[in-house]
């Protein structure tokens, strides 16, 4: 049974994740320093103490670790559903892990999470034709 659009759509879902992976390691890479210099200076006219803009960087850098663990994790479950939906029969177990993928991305980042979702579903509800032979 050709699979054509379930494999479109969880091809999409996953490129947009790695997209959005390679923009997280990116933001890893930046030095904090500058944007703790910022933030302490548009802190002074709203009285910021320097340990509260320590606490934000710390915040924003734990939040981005995060979201670059979350990105990791559904890009694997799609790399294997992908891989399961290829490569064997079993649709079943590609299917639940294309939707479980999509409801871990759906928090982060809407269009892939849908796109995962629908295909994970498309995946477990399409049957093969029969065919009837006497």
């Amino acid at each position: 049974m050709k699979r054509t659009g379930e494999l479109a759509m969880s091809v999409i879902g996953g490129c947009i994740n790695l997209l959005f992976l390679l923009v997280g390691v990116r933001l890893l890479t930046v030095d904090y320093s500058a944007f703790h210099m910022q933030l302490k200076a548009a802190g002074a006219e709203q009285e910021l103490t320097s340990q509260q803009v320590s606490e934000i960087v710390h915040a924003a850098q734990v939040f981005g670790n995060i979201l670059l663990l979350f990105t990791i994790i559904i890009l694997v479950l799609t790399v294997i559903g992908l891989f399961l939906l290829l490569k064997t029969k079993s649709t079943k177990t590609a299917g639940i892990l294309l939707l479980i993928a999509g409801i871990l991305s759906l928090p982060e980042l809407l269009v892939p999470g849908i796109l995962l979702i629908i295909s994970g579903i498309m995946v477990l509800v399409r049957k093969p034709k029969q065919t009837d032979e006497f």
